[in-house]
């Protein structure tokens, strides 16, 4: 369930991140399903989470594989903090007031506003989206967009708030961000209405044949790939956290045997590496050395 030996990690410096931040669409994967990315001269945050375990105990729960590849404190300034649904391994409760002042919007599914309120980010700062709902952030445009998952952060809060995927469109390039999901014909809907997509950060880990409906395989995200019309996809939600009954390297092994079987192009960088989607580097199996 868990890797043998080191991850590698490659540490994020903010004075080289900012220089990547002017055009186009550059990234790095933070680990599980945390992303940095700049799309048309912004920045954006994704699902930060960033401490040794997913959970609401520092002394219990999933534990990191790997050190992050940047702290909450050294992340550069946050234009867009993007928040897919309330889940420990993807909302952060130091890591949201360590970016309080850092970010300067928080986009985030129904009903997580009144979370981050809670944890003292203004009011002014948050804004909650219902699925089909945009928001304008010049150059960029952000639709809500749907999926089939579920919420709860305590016993008794089962469904309470909102979960969503997100489409990013920016003047020449479009991204789509998965959160957490089932497959289903929405996404190709979704790949009708806001795509054709750049690239894709899609889950691929933490799947089973007894919970697929709300955690797509490795196969189905290829699929959803395709639906969305993606150029790139990039596997997100393994290497992080054992969360699931299968090896910590299954997802990638499986998403490498089904890309390659449909002729998609799949990026698999280190984590913490800085990716420009115009230049990219040559195919990386690294997890395959540990």
């Amino acid at each position: 369930p868990e890797p043998s030996g080191a991850l590698p990690v490659t540490p994020i410096e903010t004075g080289n991140w900012v220089k990547t931040a002017e055009d186009g669409v550059s990234f790095s994967w933070l680990g599980h399903s945390s992303i940095l990315m700049a799309v048309n001269g912004k920045t954006i945050l994704v699902d930060p989470v960033l401490e040794t375990r997913a959970s609401p105990f520092s002394w219990i729960g999933p534990k990191r594989f790997h050190p992050p590849p940047v702290s909450a404190r050294d992340l550069p300034p946050i234009n867009v903090v993007l928040i897919t649904h309330d889940h420990y391994d993807h909302l952060e409760k130091s890591t949201m007031i360590a970016l309080k002042e850092k970010g300067d919007l928080f986009l985030v599914p129904l009903g997580i506003g009144a979370l981050l309120e809670d944890w003292g980010i203004a009011p002014e700062k948050v804004t909650e989206l219902d699925w089909w709902e945009q928001y304008a952030a010049t150059p960029l445009t952000f639709t809500a967009t749907p999926g089939v998952h579920y919420a709860r952060r305590g016993l008794f809060d089962g469904d309470e708030r909102l979960w969503c995927s997100w489409s990013i469109a920016g003047q020449s390039h479009k991204v789509f961000v998965s959160g957490d999901s089932g497959y289903f014909n929405g996404f190709r809907t979704v790949g009708e209405k806001l795509g054709p997509f750049d690239i894709t950060f899609l889950k691929i880990g933490s799947s089973d044949e007894m919970w697929k409906q709300i955690h797509m395989t490795p196969e189905e995200a290829v699929q959803q790939h395709q639906d969305l019309g993606g150029n790139l996809m990039v596997p997100l939600h393994w290497a992080t956290f054992d969360l699931a009954l299968h090896p910590w390297y299954e997802p990638i092994e499986r998403t490498i045997v089904a890309t390659g079987t449909s002729n998609v192009t799949v990026v698999t960088p280190l984590i913490g590496e800085v990716i420009d989607i115009d230049r990219l580097p040559e195919t990386n199996t690294w997890w395959r050395d540990i």
